[in-house]
């Protein structure tokens, strides 16, 4: 009978040390008396520091393992001495924060609170899928909207185009063939303005609706950068801004469409002045990430940084904060259009009054999604 025991308690000694799950087993005062190789692992304790030295309260925040007890002793949670599915963190020796999924019971002798034990299951990896899959769903989401937007742009431009070219010809007539007051010239010529600046907008959205690569080669992005800074850098925006650049050296070349690309970093780079309103730092730097054959390109800027509620829209067609007048809302829609295409991903981190980052990331092989032939 007594080997029989001492098997059974090996066997259960042996389960628990090989749970995938933590499992730690303390005693009403909080002393660790279980503490198996899992819970080593999320923890970052040896099992001789957590036996010796560790109390059950020094795995959580603040009052977290009272709130646990009074949960446990309730029966709204599992039942009376037990706790289900339980999300809550626990901190790391080293600091760290992990999101766990706790089950947890009382032990009883009779009816007298002896023990208590916890199961603990790291989210972490769930967590991180959940949260790419999330992001890869917004992404065919967004992509989806912007080829149906993209679509309805090209016929809309179509239409417009006829008629606006109407209205310039014949009020251009009128301004040379008759004879008329000054007064009446000033409407005409601000009906020529508006219709020019209708044209504009129509020439966007013909130039959205065609986001498809033409002529993808091998590019040096860290030249293609400068040479757009080049370009800007002179103008009256760019006069009170510092400009820092972090470009990688031997940063292999990049399958893109150099048109569009400078396209992308023109855009990103008139938006960060714009909204630095001339004065501030602008920091353009590159990268490569080996393990996942891809290249970086961040740009950031310290403006007044974008809400939250704004910045989840930026990249969707027509959206703008600007004046009305001094921006179609299509600008940001193209970069994330030109990037996609390119197999590549772009997003926005920002925070209000300290500035905004820019993040791109694209492949170092050409992946096609705008559905064109593109030359490599």
């Amino acid at each position: 009978m007594e080997e029989d025991l001492r098997r059974a308690n090996s066997l259960l000694k042996n389960l628990i040390l090989s749970s995938v799950d933590g499992v730690i087993a303390a005693d009403m005062s909080g002393k660790i008396l279980i503490f198996n190789d899992a819970a080593v692992e999320v923890s970052g304790y040896s099992s001789e520091e957590a036996l010796d030295s560790l109390d059950i309260r020094d795995f959580y925040q603040g009052d977290t393992a009272r709130d646990i007890m009074r949960r446990l002793r309730s029966d709204d949670y599992g039942g009376k001495g037990k706790l289900k599915s339980f999300q809550v963190d626990v901190i790391k020796k080293n600091g760290e924060i992990i999101p766990i999924r706790l089950n947890a019971s009382i032990v009883y002798k009779g009816d007298k609170e002896v023990a208590s034990i916890g199961f603990f299951h790291d989210l972490r990896d769930e967590l991180h899928i959940k949260s790419e899959l999330e992001k890869t769903q917004m992404q065919l989401l967004q992509a989806e909207k912007m080829s149906s937007l993209g679509k309805l742009s090209a016929g809309v431009a179509h239409q417009l185009n006829n008629p606006l070219g109407g209205i310039t010809l014949y009020t251009k007539f009128l301004l040379e063939d008759y004879d008329l007051e000054q007064g009446a010239k000033d409407d005409l010529n601000r009906i020529l303005q508006e219709a020019e600046r209708c044209r504009d907008t129509v020439k966007e959205l013909l130039e959205f609706a065609r986001q498809t690569c033409h002529l993808v080669k091998p590019h040096d992005l860290n030249q293609a950068i400068s040479r757009t800074m080049f370009l800007l850098e002179n103008q009256t925006l760019f006069q009170n801004i510092v400009i820092e650049k972090k470009l990688a050296e031997n940063l292999p070349l990049v399958p893109v469409d150099i048109q569009q690309m400078n396209h992308v970093f023109m855009n990103i780079i008139l938006n960060a002045a714009q909204a630095m309103d001339g004065k501030g730092h602008l920091s353009l730097s590159t990268c490569l990430l080996k393990e996942e054959d891809r290249v970086i390109i961040e740009i950031s800027d310290t403006g007044p940084g974008i809400p939250d509620h704004v910045l989840k829209h930026i990249f969707e067609p027509f959206f703008t904060t600007k004046e009305e007048g001094k921006g179609t809302g299509l600008g940001l829609s193209m970069v994330y259009g030109i990037v996609q295409d390119h197999g590549g991903v772009i997003t926005a981190k920002s925070c209000v009054g300290e500035g905004t980052t820019f993040r791109i990331e694209l492949p170092l092989e050409y992946q096609n999604r705008g559905g064109a032939e593109c030359e490599e």
